[in-house]
């Protein structure tokens, strides 16, 4: 992949779909570093295709940027940024 932005942080939710036999399955939560939606999705993809699980067989719940929050002591003053 071609860097086009700077990456951010994003969190991706994804699940097997579920069966008749099979209505509680395992979430796959991933953080992923990718500049935009669609570079994350597919990276959540191409992560999951290395488990040997398909697209088909898979739904996406969410995917969000991650907001990292810094935390400067000045003087005593607590600052968040």
């Amino acid at each position: 992949l071609r860097a086009s932005g700077i990456p951010q942080k994003n969190k991706v939710v994804g699940r097997c779909l579920p069966t008749p036999r099979g209505h509680t399955l395992p979430l796959h939560h991933l953080p992923i570093f990718a500049p935009n939606h669609a570079v994350t999705k597919f990276c959540f993809w191409y992560s999951v295709s290395l488990l040997k699980k398909t697209k088909s067989s898979g739904e996406l719940l969410w995917c969000r940027p991650t907001h990292t929050c810094i935390t400067i002591s000045l003087l005593g003053c607590v600052t968040k940024m």
